[in-house]
């Protein structure tokens, strides 16, 4: 998205920011599967957190709670990263044409901000959450 923010603001070329399409258009599925582990460890963190008491049980919630936090904006951002591939496959595959295709992005880009501030917002605050120790 912000490839296309730059393209319009003349910080980018049109060749530089295809070339940055492609890269994270790629990088999707690797994506996908940093979600799928970082949603893996939000489950193995919340169980252990059961099992303390006393202030490492306070610093686990608060680390829960600002993992929780980030997972959740991160599913909607990925969410919005998965519709906005399935799009681009549909256009490939010739389920619909340029003009629509075209619309569709510009709609997205449009609305990406939100899920990606959020998620943005939400990983600073998990990098500044305290550390849930081992049980």
């Amino acid at each position: 998205m912000q490839a296309q923010t730059d393209l319009v603001a003349g910080k980018n070329t049109e060749g530089d920011t295809k070339a940055i399409w492609k890269r994270t258009r790629l990088a999707g599925p690797a994506d996908a599967a940093r979600l799928g582990a970082a949603t893996s460890a939000q489950l193995v963190t919340q169980g252990s957190c059961a099992k303390l008491t006393g202030p490492a049980a306070t610093a686990c919630r608060q680390r829960m709670a600002a993992l929780n936090a980030a997972a959740t904006a991160g599913r909607a951002a990925a969410g919005d990263w998965a519709r906005h591939l399935a799009m681009m496959a549909a256009h490939a595959s010739g389920d619909f044409g340029p003009v629509h295709a075209q619309q569709v992005w510009i709609e997205a880009w449009r609305a990406a901000p939100k899920n990606l501030d959020a998620f943005a917002r939400a990983d600073a605050a998990l990098s500044k959450a305290p550390a849930c120790p081992p049980s």
